[in-house]
């Protein structure tokens, strides 16, 4: 697709017991004070082979990277230039806010567990600068959940505070997103029982755009992105693809082709209905038998490795989606981000490094299509306590668009 070839640089009162966004900002610029979870010791890294540089394509053909600590002694510079080594062409970097529960209605940032304001910016500086378009996505994720609760189950006890502070989380990043120049911003993850509220959708995208004038997203589950009734607000439809690939059935190379050939059809026969390209937002299977049957379930066989069928699970993904050109762009779930993962056949991880996924994702993202795109500028552990979080609070922008 032609979606990313020409986008040009671009250079109340205060609820009970929450403070402005200014204090979050602060903490998270200032903070000396962090536990040192990590050993801070020499890793060794394994070497990215074949090594090849982001290929020529007009779409977007990257790998995820979780950033989840302040901590500095986790080489997040690293993985970006791993990244830019790898075949890839585009960095998606996730970063999180927290609530209690499902039934919350107040998010917080815990400032350990994100890099500063001022490492995010470099961060994003470094992936531009290694050739890497970015993407950036906010997401939600819950602090002490109930049983079978996750983010696509949050139905807040007081569901206006919850949308205020939603909105003020992702209008802080969508600020940075438009200091750094980001490509592609994703205003939410998999919240499926809150997709039905268009309306506060419909008001954060709006209030989005005026502060934010790259492309916009929104991560919907597999197996829920049809009810959404405001694609059409946003730029590019973004979903998951955790789908069981093979039932009852041996998971072969074969039977995952005949599996994904009614989905494909089924979502390019929706898609023409929106008219918004697509992007898959999460594409991945942990390296563990039954990986194909229930990708986005990690801890099923966490014991039993199964390399050739999580590389068979990417080889039939590929073979199906390569070259389709309604596809904006595909991001791989996920990348290291920690120094004890190192990767190799025995780790049952999602990350692709030292397996025989790594070929499989390398060989596609060299085999681009289209002409050269250019350059980037052409284009849960629970904490201990309580004191180390702060809650979202009112959003007011001024001349400086980060701080008031």
């Amino acid at each position: 697709m032609k979606e990313f070839e020409d986008i040009p640089v671009r250079q109340e009162e205060l609820r009970r017991e929450r403070l402005t966004i200014l204090a979050v900002v602060v903490l998270l610029l200032s903070a000396a004070a962090v536990p040192q979870v990590f050993k801070n010791k020499r890793q060794h890294y394994p070497a990215l082979s074949p090594t090849t540089q982001p290929a020529p394509m007009a779409e977007l053909r990257g790998m995820t990277l979780q950033l989840h600590s302040y901590w500095e002694g986790i080489p997040f510079e690293q993985y970006v230039r791993e990244i830019a080594q790898s075949g890839a062409n585009t960095i998606c970097l996730s970063i999180a806010a927290y609530q209690e529960n499902c039934s919350s209605s107040s998010l917080f940032i815990e400032y350990r567990k994100v890099p500063s304001l001022s490492r995010l910016e470099r961060l994003i500086r470094l992936a531009h600068k290694m050739g890497l378009r970015v993407v950036l996505m906010p997401i939600v994720l819950l602090e002490d959940p109930g049983p079978g609760e996750w983010r696509g189950k949050i139905i807040p006890l007081k569901p206006e505070h919850w949308w205020e502070d939603y909105e003020n989380y992702i209008l802080f990043y969508a600020q940075l997103a438009q200091k750094t120049n980001v490509e592609v911003l994703i205003i939410g993850s998999e919240l499926v029982s809150l997709e039905d509220e268009t309306q506060h959708w419909r008001t954060l995208i709006r209030k989005v755009r005026n502060v934010y004038k790259g492309k916009l997203s929104y991560s919907a589950s597999w197996d829920h992105y049809e009810q959404i009734e405001w694609w059409k607000d946003l730029d590019i439809i973004g979903m998951t693809v955790y789908y069981d690939l093979v039932g009852n059935k041996k998971p072969t190379l074969d039977v995952l082709l005949e599996a994904w050939k009614p989905i494909k059809k089924h979502i390019l026969e929706w898609r023409r209905k929106i008219g918004k390209p697509i992007m898959f937002t999460e594409v991945g299977w942990p390296n563990q038998v039954g990986c194909a049957k229930e990708p986005w379930n990690y801890y099923v066989n966490p014991d039993k490795p199964d390399p050739i069928g999580q590389a068979n699970c990417f080889e039939a993904f590929f073979r199906t989606w390569h070259n389709v050109p309604e596809v904006a762009g595909i991001l791989i779930w996920e990348w290291r981000n920690h120094p004890s993962q190192t990767g190799g056949p025995n780790d049952t991880s999602y990350i692709p490094i030292g397996k025989p996924a790594m070929k499989v994702i390398q060989r596609y993202f060299a085999a681009g299509r289209g002409k050269s795109e250019g350059t980037s500028k052409q284009f849960n552990s629970k904490p201990s306590g309580k004191s180390n979080r702060m809650n979202i609070t009112s959003h007011k922008s001024n001349s400086n668009p980060l701080m008031r």
